[in-house]
């Protein structure tokens, strides 16, 4: 039984993927902060294949404890992410920071942390998530989009470094799907985003959950440093 880290596993998006990734037989670490009550339920569903750490890494910077708790795994999926808004020359440094070390230094320094066994193991996955709005300027969302753009160069970074290990490094780029950060915007702002999309409709967060079931399959050795953009079809 493959055995997955999943950050960011008590949001929408998180939730879905989860349920998907023991439905298909995986053993899933559930990471969440919070929410956690939903990983409980999660877990009473899927007893002896899943186990939840409730973590708030926006206070850990030391990787090793939580490391050493989980063991052996054999792919990370970085669902964790939070959103921020405002006029780039109305952020704070405290903002900035705060979206910058949970969207990007987290999820790079939790896969350093389990690179060492990977690369010994000759064998790993790891998916990171960026957005639609990394590629495209939208207003107000200079600092969530910068965190976002990071992530794809650290993706085709790590897949070059990685890659004779056996270990592949891929991001999905989600567009305006029906469940995680959306659940957050206006009603008037979301009218303003189906415009946008040539389908008029959110997106099935299902198709996310496939998508990274595909990314960890073991016959997809040779699919790495890619960017999947699942988005209806904007560019």
């Amino acid at each position: 039984m493959r055995k997955i880290v999943l950050t960011g596993a008590s949001g929408g998006l998180g939730l879905v993927i989860a349920e998907n990734l023991l439905d298909e037989g995986y053993f899933v670490h559930l990471i969440g902060n919070k929410n956690t009550s939903k990983l409980q339920e999660l877990h009473s569903k899927f007893p002896t294949a899943s186990k939840v750490h409730s973590v708030d890494f926006s206070k850990m910077s030391d990787f090793a404890q939580l490391v050493n708790e989980i063991g052996q795994i054999d792919g990370l999926v970085h669902a964790l992410g939070v959103s921020s808004a405002g006029m780039s020359w109305k952020i704070t440094s405290d903002e900035w920071n705060r979206v910058m070390h949970l969207n990007l230094t987290v999820p790079f320094q939790l896969t350093q942390a389990f690179t060492p066994q990977l690369r010994a193991n000759k064998f790993g996955r790891i998916i990171f998530f960026s957005s639609i709005v990394a590629q495209k300027g939208f207003i107000g969302t200079s600092t969530y989009a910068s965190s976002k753009s990071a992530l794809i160069g650290l993706t085709r970074t790590l897949s070059v470094e990685l890659i004779n290990s056996g270990i592949t490094v891929n991001c999905i780029a989600p567009g305006y799907m029906d469940k995680g950060m959306i659940e957050e915007v206006t009603d008037e702002y979301l009218r303003e985003i189906l415009v946008l999309i040539p389908s008029k409709k959110l997106g099935d967060s299902t198709n996310i959950a496939h998508t990274v079931s595909y990314l960890l399959n073991e016959n997809a050795s040779y699919v790495t440093g890619q960017i999947i953009n699942v988005n209806g079809g904007m560019n």
